[in-house]
Order: C-alpha cells, then structure tokens, then sequence
C-alpha cells in the first residue's frame, strides 16, 4: 500500500472510531475498520473526504463530505466530520456551529462531536464553553478522544505529579492517540508544564514523524528557556523520528541529539546519531571532549584519523586528549573547515598549555566553521577563549557576545536589544536587557517568566542579579554574594559578582570575586583593573 493509501486509511480508522447506532465491519487498505451501517454512495464520498482531510486538502474534504452528507442527511459522523473540517479552515465560521447542531440532532449526546466541538471552541479561545463540551463527551464515552483530557484539565494545577499520571493515562488509553498527545502538549505548553510537554512531543514525533520540524524548533526553544534536560530528549526524540538530517534547518537541536547521545557514554549511539543528524565525527568527539568525556572523545577522533589521516579535526581532538596540543602541525590547504566543538575543544586544550598570545597565534592559523548561536556547549568555552585573548571578539554568535559583556561589564550592542532585530533565546535576551534596559517592561516580563521556571540556570541567575541594583543596593548585595557562594568556578557568576560589588561598594566581595576569577585565568577582569 502506498503512502497516501496508508494515511488514509489510518485517517479512516481514527474517523471510524466516532459510531453511533447499528455498526458493520469493513476492510480497506488491509485495516478492518468498524462504522454506521450507511448508503454505499455515501460511504464513497465519504472515503474521499477521508483520504483528502488526511492529505491536507480541507476544501476537496468538505466537498466530499457535502456530498456524503447530501445522500445520507442523518449521519451524525458526516456531519460531525463536516463541522471539524469548516473549524480548521475557519474557527469562527458559523457553518461549523451549524454543522455540530445537526450531528447532535441526528445524535443526542454523541461524543464525537461534541469533542470536535470542544476543540473547535478552544481553538476560538472559549475554554469556558470548550470545557462544557468536552465534559458532554466524557460523560457519554469515557473514551472519547480529546474529551477527556480537556476535561482533565478543569480542576488540576499545571506541574502536579497525579495530573501528569492522569492524564498520561488518559492518553494512552485514547482511541485517537495522536489526537489525544496533540491535546496533551498544547494544554502542558500553555500550563508552562514543561516535563508534561516534553512527553508529549516525543510521543507526537513517533507517532508522526513529519512532525520532526514542530518538535526540533520545540526542542530549540526548551534549550533558549533554560531546560536542558528536556531539549535533549525532545531533540533526540526529532532526530530518531527518520526523515532526513535536522542539521540544515535546526541546527541547535541536531547538536542537543548529538550530546544526548554522548550523555548515554556509547560510543555506537553516538555514531549513529552523528550520521543520523548529519554532524561529522570530529564534531561528536569535540562535543564529547566539551562534555568531559575524554576516552570517548579520544575513540571518535581516532577512528574519523585512521581513515582520513588528514582530518585536522579529528587531530586536533587527540591532541588535546593527549594533553599534547602544541604538537599539532597545520592541516592541508583545501581541507575542510574544522567543526566549531572541535577547534573550541582544542583552544581550550591550547590556553591550559600554553599563554593566551600563543594560543591565539596557533588558532589563527586554522580554518574552522563558526560557532552556532544557541549551542550552549560550544558558546560557553568560545566566551572564555575570547575573554582571555585567544581569540577575536568576531567569532562569537550573538549569545555569546552578551555574555562576554556580562563578563566584562561592557555595554550591549543596540541590536542584542531591539525587539525586532535581536536574534537572542530568552534567557540572552533577559541578560542583554539587564545590562541595557533593566526598567523596561520586557526585561521584567522576561525576569518574572524565566526565573519562575528555573532560576538557578547561571544565565538567569546573572540576570537577575544585575536586575536587582534597580531594586536598591542591599538586594544587589544579597544577590552577589550568593552568586558568589553558589559557584565560585562559574565565570559568568563570579564576573557578574564582581560587577555587581564593586558597583554597591562590597569590597570583600569584590575582593573574593576577583580573587577566583584570577584562579580561574582572569578572564573578565579588563572593564575593573
């Protein structure tokens, strides 16, 4: 069966679930589906409506379905479908409220359409009404796709373990499961239940693996609002989903598939996933080396040099795992760029081994790829080479530059600010307005959301800190000493720290601040010295 064939058919088993009355079986497309007993001119057209709605064509379904519904007029699953189909067209088109009255007249209390209904309503933002329909359809079929977690959102609290258990369950016991997770991820996303969504968008992508791009962009998304451990899972879950390399278009969330894999310390997930996401090995080792796995790091890297003996790439990772990073020679003209993990990898290798000038001078020698705005693994290290001189402030993404502004206490670039133009993830774009704009309105809207989700993520946590000299010099105070306290090997929070005491007049902890950021290599020191 061909791939329209196999939709349809699935689109016709999931319709089929909605029955009333007497029901026969059928078999299409090698799927035995169960449905009313209707006029076989009627069950025809309404064949077409199905394989068309499942393609995506809404005004040749609704034809289809006019047609059905022109020979067999009391069909409440015709009309049921009808009124579903004019709503995703056009929420507010009263065709729809039309249609749904005539499927419930035809059918007192049929749940199927009373669920379309409810989501037909909620896509109007008349939660109020949508609830009273979903609730109609629970009570008539405990089953009822949709229904029942609508319903099951009415007198819970967003992030409660026994919401989460039940509604998990409701939806695995659906009869419409990508209608049911659908229903989940959009109530979780706008409860701001982040491990919920997060669930469910795994369970959307494997079920449909088309939906690969929603769920990347997701995944990107949890990353820039601070939750790591769910970008990584949802990014993964995209990238297992099969169709095609996530790299081009989302290349943050090919490389959290890419850690996620290295988190799990195999080195065949690994590989796999690299080939999967279309990122080379010397960009696996250098992300493994970033994470502190050498011995991985180390295996990747010599696997990727034993067949190409000139991948300056992998040779720059085992140097640098060899603790050996001044051994390296130049790579051959013409060779590709060397990926960003890798060189940034090496950089880092090259500063504890050598001074900042010499290190800049080696690494300028090597063509590499830029670093990519959001990948937090590699922007991190990048900030700390061009905060002790190893390389130019030019070779950092937007992100990057604010946080070497945060370090160093300079000002933020106009466009990092500007509404329109910036191109920062939230937390950036929290930071950036911290130390440009701390009394606009976005800056506070950004501050209230991030540090109710996470305010122990060191970027918000900076933020907030320098939010507070508007607050008056004692919550500043407070702020900087327990950034201070909380991770004294955390450039970005001791630097901020700094910044923050010497502006309230702390001198001890300023003193102290200074202190470790000269353990640390004295990154961040320029703007106060």
């Amino acid at each position: 069966m061909n791939v329209r064939g196999a939709a349809s058919a699935t689109a016709l088993a999931a319709l089929a679930s909605c029955v009333h009355a007497s029901t026969v079986e059928r078999a299409y497309g090698g799927h035995v589906v169960e449905g009313a007993s209707i006029e076989p001119q009627a069950y025809a057209a309404f064949l077409r409506g199905a394989m068309s709605e499942a393609d995506g064509d809404l005004p040749t379904a609704l034809s289809a379905y006019g047609e059905a519904a022109r020979i067999d007029e009391d069909s409440p699953e015709i009309w049921a479908r009808i009124g579903e189909v004019t709503c995703r067209g056009n929420a507010r088109d009263p065709k729809a409220d039309a249609a749904f009255a005539r499927a419930l007249k035809a059918a007192p209390g049929f749940p199927c359409a009373e669920a379309a209904r409810s989501r037909c309503l909620l896509a109007r933002g008349d939660t109020t009404g949508a609830e009273a329909s979903a609730r109609r359809a629970a009570e008539a079929d405990p089953g009822a796709d949709g229904a029942n977690v609508l319903l099951a959102t009415a007198p819970r609290k967003a992030g409660d373990a026994a919401t989460r258990a039940v509604l998990v369950g409701l939806t695995l016991t659906a009869r419409e499961p990508l209608v049911a997770w659908d229903a989940l991820a959009k109530w979780a996303e706008g409860e701001g239940d982040v491990p919920l969504w997060s669930r469910a968008l795994q369970e959307v992508v494997r079920i449909v693996p088309s939906r690969r791009d929603a769920v990347a962009r997701a995944a990107e998304l949890l990353a820039g609002t601070g939750h790591p451990s769910e970008a990584l899972a949802v990014a993964a879950a995209a990238a297992d989903a099969g169709v095609g390399p996530l790299g081009d278009g989302y290349p943050v969330a090919a490389r959290l598939a890419l850690d996620e894999a290295i988190a799990r310390a195999s080195v065949g997930d690994v590989q796999s996933r690299a080939t999967r996401v279309r990122l080379s090995l010397d960009e696996a080792a250098g992300r493994a080396l970033l994470a502190g796995e050498r011995t991985m790091a180390r295996k990747l890297a010599a696997e990727l040099a034993g067949a190409d003996p000139g991948a300056l790439g992998a040779r720059l990772v085992l140097a640098a795992t060899a603790q050996d990073p001044l051994s390296v020679g130049e790579g051959r003209p013409g060779l590709a760029p060397v990926p960003s993990a890798a060189f940034v990898a090496f950089g880092a290798a090259l500063l504890r081994a050598t001074s900042p000038a010499r290190a800049s001078a080696m690494l300028r020698r090597i063509v590499h790829a830029p670093v990519v705005e959001g990948d937090e693994r590699v922007v991190g290290p990048a900030v700390e080479l061009v905060a002790r001189g190893a390389l130019p402030v030019e070779e950092l993404p937007p992100d990057g530059i604010v946080e070497l502004a945060a370090r160093r206490g300079d000002p933020v670039p106009d466009a990092l600010v500007v509404a329109r133009a910036n191109p920062l993830d939230a937390r950036h774009e929290y930071l950036a307005l911290a130390l440009a704009r701390p009394d606009s309105a976005r800056a506070r809207t950004l501050g209230a959301q991030l540090e109710a989700a996470d305010a122990s993520d060191p970027i918000v946590a900076a933020a907030a800190t320098i939010m507070r000299l508007s607050s008056g010099a004692a919550s500043a105070d407070a702020a900087a000493k327990a950034l201070l306290a909380r991770d004294a090997g955390d450039p970005l929070l001791v630097a901020t720290a700094l910044h923050v005491a010497e502006k309230v007049g702390d001198h001890d902890v300023a003193r102290r601040a200074r202190e470790a950021l000269m353990a640390l290599g004295g990154g961040g020191l320029r703007a106060v010295e």
